[in-house]
């Protein structure tokens, strides 16, 4: 899982003295370990989905940071390089035909009513798909 990948990448960059990078890496570990010791945790509920979901939401607040410094005339170098950093460790998220197929192969019927048991499908292939994504492929496959 991604969490393994952070931890060696975090001793990678002590050794390399990268220190953007390992402010990235310490700062995803510690929202991981938020998670992890949160009221009501369950061991199954931490996957790949659940890390990914966790970086998509570092990186919206970091990228609305990053605008904000920028529009008030901040110096924005350093913030950025750890954005894409951040970025990085973001798989790419998938096309809406590769959604579309993926709705279609899961043998469930596209509708709303089939969401939850769709979406958790379509995440395990693509773990970087949003409920809004599936949202639109069921409308669009029901138009």
């Amino acid at each position: 899982m991604l969490h393994n990948e952070i931890n060696r990448h975090i001793a990678e960059a002590m050794k390399a003295k990268d220190k953007n990078r390992l402010y990235v890496l310490k700062m995803i570990k510690a929202k991981f370990l938020e998670f992890q010791t949160s009221k009501g945790f369950k061991e199954e509920d931490f996957n790949e989905a659940k890390e990914i979901s966790i970086l998509q939401k570092m990186e919206k607040t970091w990228a609305d940071e990053l605008k904000s410094f920028s529009d008030a005339g901040r110096d924005v170098t350093e913030l950025s390089e750890q954005v894409q950093i951040l970025q990085s460790y973001l798989p790419k998220e998938p096309s809406m035909e590769e959604i579309v197929a993926a709705v279609k192969e899961s043998g469930l019927a596209p509708e709303m009513k089939n969401m939850r048991n769709i979406l958790a499908f379509v995440q395990q292939r693509f773990p970087a798909a949003g409920g809004k994504q599936v949202s639109e492929a069921i409308k669009q496959l029901n138009a």
